[in-house]
């Protein structure tokens, strides 16, 4: 009976002791994912906060815009890499000593992190980055003209692949122009609007798959909603129509991981979902609209965080 007690005893130490180690790698993990797909979370709202308008003036009633849009979003150096703190971390260590890893949005190279679960080590590579300076997608629009100088928006982008990230995106959007109860302004090539958005999207990015205690992980996925709060003047010159604007986003994420597994995986996501986060970003835009017969082209640039270009081509009805 003594044997089999300490052996019960030693067996329930190990299998502790392993558990310790898993719930270290998963707090590892969830930090490191973290920081990995954050730069990919903001990005994605300056994705989807450009091009919503090609003027502050108001629509007649009925009056209906489709828009094909083109979407450019430029990576800054700064977003795609970032520094581990290996104080944070709690079984994982650093093989090398270089501690600076590419984020969702960097280079394709990495670095080998290293631990142990019990008496078994463990040895994967950081996930790359989609190795890109921009991200680019297509979108289409609809605006049409509703009573007292409203305008009803509608924004869709399918879900599309870029280099191994997918995007897709649905918004809606209310503008009312302002400037037809100023009297001092009516009657002027000078106009002045409120612009409310809604977005909600989805961004996927896939990874060399990270093989460890039987459980794969190889990719990340981001769901996100911004509401958009913006300030639009624009004035007509001639076939130009020039606008300018400033802006207030205020986003949610919700983020996980792909992959295989019924332990690790599991319990990943449970602890990244206590992570879910709220963040407010302002944004400023200057765009350009040429109107020929019922076409006009725009271009409009969104700063920011990140530097975001829409070119589109309407079709006025």
């Amino acid at each position: 009976m003594r044997k089999l007690s300490f052996i019960f005893f030693l067996f329930s130490t190990v299998a502790f002791a392993q558990l310790e180690d898993v719930g270290a790698i998963v707090g590892d993990l969830v930090y490191l994912a973290d920081e990995y797909v954050s730069p990919a979370a903001e990005a994605s709202v300056y994705q989807s906060s450009g091009g919503w308008y090609t003027s502050a003036k108001k629509k007649e009633l009925w009056d209906l815009e489709i828009s094909v849009q083109g979407n450019l979003l430029f990576i800054p150096n700064k977003s795609k890499k970032f520094v581990i703190d290996e104080s944070r971390l709690q079984n994982l260590s650093i093989q090398g000593g270089n501690s600076n890893t590419p984020t969702a949005l960097g280079g394709d190279d990495y670095i080998v992190l290293e631990g142990s679960i019990g008496e078994d080590a463990i040895e994967f590579d950081s996930p790359e980055g989609i190795n890109e300076s921009y991200l680019r997608h297509a979108q289409l629009q609809a605006s049409l003209g509703l009573w007292e100088g409203t305008t009803l928006i509608g924004r869709f982008s399918p879900k599309i692949k870029i280099n191994k990230t997918y995007y897709q995106l649905l918004g809606f959007g209310v503008q009312h122009n302002l400037s037809q109860w100023i009297p001092s302004i009516r009657e002027s090539s000078f106009n002045l609007s409120g612009l409310i958005t809604y977005s909600s999207y989805s961004v996927s990015d896939n990874f060399s798959e990270i093989n460890f205690v039987g459980e794969t992980l190889n990719s990340v996925v981001i769901d996100g909603e911004s509401f958009m709060f913006n300030l639009i003047a624009s004035k007509q010159l001639k076939n130009f129509n020039i606008s300018s604007a400033v802006g207030l986003t205020s986003s949610k994420f919700e983020n996980s991981l792909g992959g295989k597994g019924t332990i690790l995986l599991p319990l990943l996501n449970k602890e990244l979902g206590t992570l879910n986060k709220s963040k407010t970003n302002f944004k400023a835009d200057i765009g350009v609209d040429y109107k020929f017969y019922d076409f006009s082209i725009n271009s409009m640039l969104t700063f920011g965080s990140y530097t975001n270009l829409v070119l589109g081509i309407n079709f006025n009805l």
